[in-house]
């Protein structure tokens, strides 16, 4: 009953930062920070309700959980300096610090099924953004300024970063797990 109301919590967290940006703003629905929140809201709700639906934890795979945790601190880290990050209202402390920080503890420290991260996951974990990137680009969507395809040196450039943050996440999160694993194996 409590990993079921921490999750409902994490979805609420993200659900309400992303009700309060769609009150801020026309064109919410082209961010990535609201997309990704609102993908946690759905996944976390739905986290939750397996809990109480299966009686387990948790699914088996952690690839769900650790895409979530590595977009959401791409959607933390890039934030700040790609935006000037303004965290003084309530939606943006909710989707650039709060629900990221919610939904990495998640991972790292409340989950159980990240032992069985992959060596690939974090790979992978590049699809979720790189489909995002793939949409801003095509349809010409202009929310980033720092992410402008008109300057191919500075897009590039800009893209490679982000692609070598998120692996290293990643990879950190894939280390986590693994050390979790054996933590728990040498008991």
């Amino acid at each position: 009953m409590l990993l079921t109301a921490w999750r409902l919590l994490v979805a609420t967290s993200a659900a309400t930062g992303v009700v309060l940006a769609a009150r801020e703003y026309d064109v919410w629905w082209t961010a990535l920070s609201q997309l990704a929140n609102g993908a946690v809201a759905v996944c976390f709700g739905g986290l939750a309700a397996y809990t109480l639906l299966t009686g387990r934890r948790e699914p088996r795979s952690p690839w769900l959980q650790g895409a979530l945790a590595t977009t959401m601190t791409l959607v933390c880290l890039a934030y700040l300096p790609m935006q000037n990050g303004n965290v003084t209202q309530g939606w943006s402390v909710l989707e650039h610090v709060v629900t990221p920080a919610l939904v990495v503890a998640d991972f790292v420290f409340v989950s159980r099924n990240q032992a069985d991260v992959r060596w690939w996951h974090p790979v992978t974990w590049l699809l979720p953004p790189l489909a995002y990137l793939v949409w801003y680009v095509g349809s010409d969507l202009a929310v980033y300024a720092a992410l402008d395809p008109g300057r191919p040196a500075v897009f590039t450039t800009q893209l490679a970063v982000l692609a070598a943050v998120m692996l290293a996440v990643g990879f950190a999160f894939y280390v986590a797990g693994r050390r979790r694993r054996d933590l728990v194996l040498a008991r």
